[in-house]
């Protein structure tokens, strides 16, 4: 099977094979995103070396399972290395031999899989890593070694931000984010599903741009049927996958899961003090939880610039992680997909929020349709709810050139049928928008809607309508 975009990620690999010095390269992102996937199909054919961590393992075993890694890659040594120093010694003298592996460009590529499972506690493995690197990595240029893994937040803190021997030796971070829209359809045309749009668009609302999710459906089955297989399911494959993910790519610490079971209740987000002060959470904690939370692409922060003081809002914007809250925990589990589609209301409401979260994660299409791609932007959602002109807008893109649009976005199986009263709700959420925020900026507004608007009579305030179409662009 060929590997589904990812040309720029590629072309960063590509770059450090090619380049005239050592390169050490960080390859991260969330678990089931396609990272050791996308090195296999870059380098697959010219590893000089590979080793894979296993996960909860301790460093005996770990270092057992290395030395099978050694031999097969030449090491001639009739034990299990003692201890990381000494299995790195070995490591380089594969490297240093006159029949290790080359790249077409002559660089000897070193893959290390879920690198931070390799760091038990008092095994030292990073410290001998840092002696390896800081000495053979710098004294060649023949190296690309490559670290890989989904413990994003043990990577940014030891790796990335390491402020130790470590500190600048990276010389390339690759995160690998989840699939757009584009890619998706991407990934099932190649794989032969004939599913439209709407099908595809629903997969992502309810798995994210997630690979590997992807390549478990069955071709042969609906999209629901899928989903009744992986999620839904007495015996479903993915049943438990939310702790995994959790565990794997930050800790098995509460504090996240607490942060994003209540982020999950919050439509447009909470401000990020209200949050701390709701979870009695320590200042320290929570800051160290929310960047881990940010970095991994889970939730977004954003400043709403015309409250006073500016707060800072927090809000959940991973499709998976928000199916599970509202579908998937032991308080609202769903016994089949059928049964979600029949309550309309509870369909309807959960589709209207997943496609808004599309919107946001599609933000550059949707500039791109309103043909201003090069102009910086700050995007948030928007209300003052419980005031007594109240108003509330999915989507609101302040833009550089003194242009604000205020957007409406619709889910809807046929066009949205735009009447008169509808009309007057947009120009009243316009107009409450501009004598709240007290805004100098042209206010214009647009509509989001999958299968775009009827009603033409209706129409002459909308600037632009945007569909479905718009967010699977490239």
């Amino acid at each position: 099977m060929k590997i589904i975009s990812r040309k720029q990620e590629r072309k960063e690999l590509e770059r450090c094979d090619k380049s005239k010095k050592s390169e050490l390269v960080c390859v991260y992102g969330r678990r089931r995103v396609g990272k050791t996937y996308l090195i296999e199909q870059t380098f697959g054919d010219y590893f000089a070396f590979r080793a894979t961590a296993i996960e909860n393992s301790n460093s005996k075993s770990l270092l057992k399972a290395f030395y099978q890694r050694l031999l097969a890659a030449g090491d001639k040594t009739k034990t299990i290395p003692k201890d990381w120093y000494e299995a790195f010694a070995r490591l380089e003298n594969i490297l240093n031999s006159d029949d290790v592996k080359l790249s077409p460009y002559g660089k000897k590529i070193v893959f290390f899989d879920e690198f931070p499972w390799f760091a038990t506690p008092r095994s030292e493995f990073l410290s001998a890593f840092e002696e390896f690197w800081n000495r053979r990595g710098t004294q060649y240029g023949d190296l690309v070694f490559i670290i890989c893994g989904s413990a994003t937040s043990w990577i940014i803190k030891n790796i990335i931000n390491n402020t130790g021997s470590m500190y600048h030796r990276l010389t390339e971070k690759i995160f690998i984010k989840p699939f757009t829209l584009h890619e998706t359809e991407l990934f099932f045309k190649d794989r032969e599903f004939d599913w439209s749009k709407e099908q595809i668009a629903e997969c992502q609302m309810v798995f994210g741009g997630l690979p590997y999710f992807f390549d478990l459906m069955n071709e042969s089955q609906s999209f629901r049927q899928n989903v009744n297989r992986l999620l839904l399911g007495e015996n479903a494959l993915l049943k438990d996958e939310t702790n995994r993910l959790l565990e794997a790519t930050l800790s098995k610490s509460p504090i996240y899961n607490e942060i994003l079971q209540e982020l999950s209740t919050y439509k447009y987000g909470v401000r990020k003090c209200d949050l701390q002060e709701k979870l009695k959470a320590a200042d320290g904690t929570y800051a160290r939880a929310i960047e881990n939370l940010k970095e991994c692409g889970y939730i977004i922060e954003y400043k709403k610039n015309y409250e006073k003081n500016n707060p800072l809002y927090l809000q959940l914007v991973d499709p998976f992680l928000i199916f599970h809250y509202h579908f998937l925990s032991l308080k609202t589990r769903l016994h089949s997909y059928e049964e979600l589609v029949e309550n309309e209301g509870k369909y309807n409401n959960w589709r209207g929020c997943a496609f808004e979260t599309l919107c946001i994660q599609h933000v550059d299409n949707i500039k791109r349709a309103l043909g201003i791609s090069g102009v910086k932007t700050n995007c948030y959602t928007w209300n003052n709810l419980g005031s007594e002109d109240s108003a509330q807008i999915d989507l609101v893109i302040e833009r550089a050139d003194n242009i604000t649009d205020i957007c409406e976005i619709k889910y809807t199986d046929a066009a949205f049928t735009m009447d008169k009263s509808y009309e007057e709700k947009l120009l009243h959420k316009r107009d409450v928008f501009k004598n709240v925020t007290k805004t100098k900026q042209a206010l214009k507004i647009v509509m989001i809607s999958a299968h775009g608007v009827k009603g033409k009579a209706y129409t002459e305030y909308i600037s632009e309508i945007i569909t479905l179409e718009d967010l699977f662009g490239e």
